[in-house]
């Protein structure tokens, strides 16, 4: 079952079951790995301001395309609650 705003929020047996059978539809379409994160990330913000602060991020500009929104996904898309990351290994 998925879960919308208007709903009452899940317990977290819920959440974990949830969170496993994502992740068995993540193995199923072929991805390593799947890990799902809250959205608090203003550490990582902050390490990241201060990296681009002290010149180590070189060229890579891209990390500041959509400004805070990289470490405040709910900026990106209003109601984000986690953030779902999912990867294919091209050696594998």
């Amino acid at each position: 079952m998925l879960y919308s705003t208007a709903m009452s929020s899940p317990d977290a047996k819920e959440l974990a079951t949830l969170a496993g059978r994502i992740k068995e539809w993540s193995r199923e379409l072929g991805f390593q790995q799947t890990g799902i994160a809250d959205t608090g990330l203003l550490a990582a913000g902050s390490r990241l301001q201060e990296a681009e602060k002290d010149g180590r991020l070189a060229d890579m500009d891209y990390l500041w395309k959509h400004g805070s929104k990289r470490y405040r996904p709910g900026e990106l898309v209003p109601g984000t609650v986690r953030v779902i990351s999912a990867s294919v290994s091209s050696t594998s």
